[in-house]
């Protein structure tokens, strides 16, 4: 049996954020589905957001890791650039919801 020690840091980084994309993708599909069932529910548009938020984090962390797996500079700079515009559209999004949902522009 090997020690996890004599892996190279970059399997283990990979290996890791893997991890955290599947658990991102879990998390996402399953606050999509949510939002998506519950339609007349008030914050059914905020969950189908979150849960699409989640997918896209999955994407971009899944993304880093096979740029840190292969030492592919593509990779790494498609997933921090896709993470940071897309989690800012979202951002965007979700403030335009919660202000509506307060009735700030009603």
């Amino acid at each position: 049996m090997h020690a996890i020690d004599a892996l190279p840091v970059h399997m283990i980084l990979a290996a890791l954020l893997w991890l955290l994309a599947a658990v991102a993708l879990w998390q996402g599909i399953r606050g999509l589905a949510r939002g998506l069932c519950e339609v007349n529910h008030p914050a059914s548009a905020l969950r189908v957001v979150r849960g699409i938020r989640g997918v896209i984090v999955a994407v971009s962390v899944a993304a880093l890791g096979g740029g840190m797996l292969f030492a592919s500079t593509g990779l790494v700079v498609f997933g921090v650039i896709f993470l940071g515009e897309e989690l800012y559209e979202t951002w965007v999004i979700l403030l335009a919801l919660r202000a509506g949902q307060r009735g700030v522009w009603a």
